[in-house]
């Protein structure tokens, strides 16, 4: 049964087949019969039909919401610990949106001003060659997105991190442009067809991965995806090294090229060029804040990581370890590559030959520590 009341100058509807309770109280009028009870019981009536409609859809989605809860996006993607937004903060915007409502993203993307960017025509001389890569949440299709654009524009704009490699590349899930900033961070590129005067991301589908215990993100198949585009684009062939690393990584491509010196043939304790860097001490294992890699080792994963066992289910940098191990790529541990919080327990960037340190996920701790890993540089020079 239907029933329309009266509410000022609107009219509320709602449904009130199948709730007796309700049906006692309102009564059943016929089209020629006069309401048996007053305005204000009409009112009280309507207030515990809504009520009990809300509690029987609450006590029916509840499987869902407990489904959607455990299917939540994770961190950023070699996050071992998720941290609790803020929904009203800047930019935590629904994770299962297709970017943020009543945005009209042509409209953005032609007002956004450009952003003053280093000409890295240079940095491709800088040697052993580095092919350096990241995936970067975006506005709009991921809760942290706002954090990891703004840690990429921040490095994109210094010329540091990935940015000083001799080649880059930035993957998204959809693409933007980095060298444009709106409202809503890095705009879209209208179409996914970036024009000349763009910098654009790689588009490689979505970045949402699945949680698994001690919320560990299992986002192996979105790095299957990325690997299947440096695949795709040959990149690789012209460089010695192939890194990846996390935006929220503070690291040093000029430290790095120092370390890898001695890992080409040539050079004294040099080792095999089929090799990958492990840089946990504590886990025995490469942890996915940095991810280096001799060319040889990168050819033979983005050509066979199809095919390597253990794919579903896991975390990526666990993934990649057994994938190089059924490759038949030999390890080295470089307990000098990385100071992570989740390997070591502890943070410090007051350190002059250290590579990377990781976390640091909004900008300005994200520069304290660029900064106190150079000032630890130049007091070992003196």
């Amino acid at each position: 049964m239907k029933k329309t009341i009266p509410a000022t100058s609107a009219l509320v509807s709602f449904d009130t087949s199948g709730i007796p309770e309700v049906e006692a109280l309102i009564g059943t009028c016929g089209k020629d019969q006069a309401p048996r009870i007053s305005w204000h019981q009409h009112r009280f009536a309507m207030a515990i039909a809504l009520a009990v409609a809300a509690g029987l859809a609450l006590t029916a989605c509840s499987p869902v919401f407990r489904h959607l809860a455990m299917a939540s996006p994770a961190s950023s993607i070699s996050e071992q610990a998720i941290p609790i937004l803020d929904p009203t903060a800047d930019g935590a915007l629904d994770p299962t949106a297709d970017g943020a409502i009543d945005v009209d993203y042509e409209l953005e993307y032609s007002k956004s001003g450009f952003l003053t960017v280093p000409n890295f025509t240079a940095n491709g001389v800088g040697w052993p060659s580095l092919f350096c890569w990241c995936i970067m949440l975006t506005v709009g299709n991921h809760p942290l997105g706002w954090m990891e654009e703004k840690l990429i524009k921040q490095q994109l704009e210094k010329g540091i991190g990935i940015f000083a490699c001799n080649e880059w590349a930035v993957m998204s899930d959809i693409s933007v442009t980095l060298n444009r900033w709106g409202p809503h961070g890095f705009p879209r590129i209208p179409g996914g067809k970036p024009g000349s005067f763009d910098m654009p991301t790689w588009a490689i589908g979505s970045t949402k991965a699945q949680k698994g215990v001690e919320s560990n993100p299992l986002n192996s198949v979105i790095f299957k995806m990325a690997w299947d585009a440096l695949r795709s684009s040959r990149k690789l062939e012209r460089h010695d090294w192939v890194v990846k690393v996390d935006p929220d990584a503070v690291w040093f491509p000029g430290r790095l090229r120092t370390h890898l010196q001695v890992y080409i043939k040539g050079h004294e304790n040099s080792l095999a060029d089929n090799v990958y860097l492990q840089n946990c001490v504590h886990f025995q294992t490469m942890q996915g804040p940095i991810e280096v890699m001799s060319k040889r080792a990168a050819t033979a994963l983005q050509n066979n990581i199809k095919q390597c066992g253990g794919l579903w289910g896991t975390g990526e940098d666990q993934f990649l370890v057994k994938c190089l191990k059924q490759l038949g790529v030999s390890s080295h541990m470089e307990e000098t590559l990385l100071n992570d919080k989740y390997c070591d327990g502890y943070n410090n960037c007051h350190d002059a030959w250290k590579v990377a340190f990781h976390p640091y996920k909004d900008t300005e701790r994200f520069m304290r520590c660029h900064g106190s890993a150079s000032q630890a540089a130049l007091e070992k020079q003196r």
